[in-house]
């Protein structure tokens, strides 16, 4: 089964490829259902996460679809 930084098709991300990533807060931390979107390569986008929210997210996605945003009615962190 295919982890969460591939694409559906199973492919992974180019590491110059810049793309939005959609980066996740587990439950019982102060984001929990929430969600934030940030444009960057794989790399460039975690780094910025970090340095926004530390160490305290969860997962990092493709696509609002992947991380299951309207699935799991998540709300955007502005």
């Amino acid at each position: 089964m295919p982890s969460n930084i591939y694409d559906i098709k199973g492919e992974l991300p180019t590491a110059e490829e810049e793309r939005d990533w959609v980066f996740t807060f587990g439950c019982g931390q102060g984001y929990a259902r929430r969600y934030v979107v940030i444009h960057g390569t794989f790399e460039s986008a975690r780094e910025e996460m970090v340095r926004r929210h530390g160490q305290v997210w969860s997962m990092q996605y493709r696509s609002e679809e992947d991380a299951g945003v309207e699935t799991y009615n998540l709300k955007e962190l502005k």
